[in-house]
């Protein structure tokens, strides 16, 4: 009986190891969709439609990339990619410094710390940010300065 006991739990141990499990136990709203037979569960075939998805994400990347269409990524083409992607990361940095710093284009410390996170900083911590962010030392953080501090990390 124990024997019994002992068998069953090894294989009821090992059919769910082959289960992947994330955080809570529940699905994650971002792999739902690929969720196609609705158990919560990511099976074999559903990993490998993730795979197929990416692996057409990759190419498609990889052919904007390729200006030329001529099936190789010259050096001149990474670099206009990484150029063209610093730029999208500049306006989306920029919209966020905006919706912080409101109408007078300027962080305030007030308005820093309405930034999740930020707020639950230990003093310390937050004067040493603060002080890199406001390099003028003007108590008010410039587009300018707020890009050249994520620009320079």
């Amino acid at each position: 009986m124990r024997i019994f006991t002992l068998l069953f739990i090894a294989i009821a141990a090992a059919a769910f190891a082959k289960e992947k499990v994330f955080g809570n136990g529940s699905l994650p709203a971002f792999l739902k969709h690929f969720d196609t037979n609705s158990d919560d569960l990511i099976d074999e075939e559903e990993r490998q439609a993730i795979r197929d998805l990416r692996a057409k994400l990759r190419e498609k990347k990889r052919t904007s990339i390729d200006l030329d269409q001529d099936g190789k990524i010259s050096e001149n083409e990474v670099a206009m990619a990484r150029a063209a992607l610093r730029e999208q990361m500049e306006q989306r940095r920029l919209q966020k410094f905006s919706s912080i710093a409101g109408e007078d284009d300027s962080i305030s410390r007030e308005e820093y710390l309405t930034i999740p996170g930020v707020r639950n900083l230990p003093d310390f911590i937050f004067e040493a940010v603060w002080s890199r962010l406001d390099t003028d030392g003007s108590g008010h953080v410039s587009p300018e300065e707020f890009l050249s501090r994520l620009l320079k990390h």
